[in-house]
């Protein structure tokens, strides 16, 4: 078996969601069941006139890899390994042959053929290791429907579906990641590094843009957009190699090892870096923290 963690809109801005995962104590068997195992991430629509910055629907992975009591009647799973995925992948999609919805989750659709409420809104929920790899191979490959199964022709997955070890093959795949990592940050800052506002591209749409972890991954930083920025190849050399930083307010800091004159000619004259407008894309402030105590040469 394998789980979902459903987030609240304000949880994704107030929690660290790449490490941790608050819970109430109902949901702890299962928790605990998939204890340094995957879970995905989903986060619903939101209601009619507010405003969702990040996309609805399944939208990452984590690996849980322990649990702890939190406040009275809480319990939080620490997280690590987290994913974004390419796509985000929607609780389900209309069939126009048959006029209802089809779900990636077994259980979520009523006798009426209606969403299932109460599921629907459990903030853990266990799921079959098949719906997990139907939302895995959706959220990384970028295929959504034709990931959903028709019953009349078979499901077109292996008798048995692959569980706990292939899913770990799966996500920690560095190649994966990377390419992941890639789509995902470079989008957010549209293809145009944060530093300089450069963006190149070729006739063909190649483009120059490279992106930074901030904590780096042989530092266990995660592979999520709040962890990653847009750079130039030569201003990415910079920031990996600690000669520039980005301060809690967001302004280009340099090193005085620089040793390059004119450097501040290719940054922005304002200073500061150039950040998505999507507030859940931008860097938290714990991951530029580490950057400036760990990475960035500042003597």
């Amino acid at each position: 078996m394998a789980a979902v963690f459903h987030v609240k809109a304000y949880a994704y801005q107030s929690e660290l969601l790449e490490r941790r995962f608050p819970f109430r104590n109902k949901f702890l068997d299962i928790v605990r069941d998939n204890l340094n195992d995957w879970i995905i991430y989903y986060q619903p629509k939101p209601p009619p006139g507010s405003v969702l910055f990040r996309r609805s629907g399944y939208f990452a992975a984590a690996r849980i890899t322990g649990i702890f009591p939190e406040r009275q009647g809480y319990s939080c799973a620490e997280l690590d390994q987290f994913i974004e995925f390419r796509v985000a992948v929607p609780l389900g999609m209309h069939d126009p042959a048959s006029g209802t919805s089809r779900y990636f989750e077994d259980g979520m659709q009523d006798s009426d053929g209606s969403v299932n409420s109460s599921r629907v809104q459990q903030e853990v929920r266990a799921i079959s290791d098949l719906n997990y790899q139907r939302i895995l191979e959706a959220g990384v490959g970028g295929h959504i429907w034709n990931r959903i199964p028709d019953e009349e022709r078979g499901s077109g997955f292996a008798e048995d579906p692959p569980a706990s070890a292939e899913r770990t093959r799966i996500l920690l795949s560095r190649p994966l990641r990377d390419r992941i990592f890639r789509h995902v940050v470079s989008n957010a800052y549209g293809l145009r590094c944060a530093m300089t506002g450069v963006s190149l591209r070729t006739a063909d749409g190649r483009h120059e843009i490279e992106c930074a972890h901030i904590m780096p991954v042989v530092h266990a930083g995660p592979d999520s957009v709040r962890n990653g920025i847009a750079l130039s190849r030569s201003v990415h050399w910079m920031f990996d190699n600690g000669l520039v930083s980005i301060g809690e307010d967001y302004k280009i800091l340099k090193s005085r090892h620089t040793g390059a004159r004119g450097l501040d000619a290719l940054f922005h004259k304002s200073g500061y870096i150039s950040v998505p407008k999507n507030r859940d894309f931008q860097p938290r402030p714990e991951f530029l923290r580490y950057h400036r105590a760990h990475i960035f040469v500042q003597r």
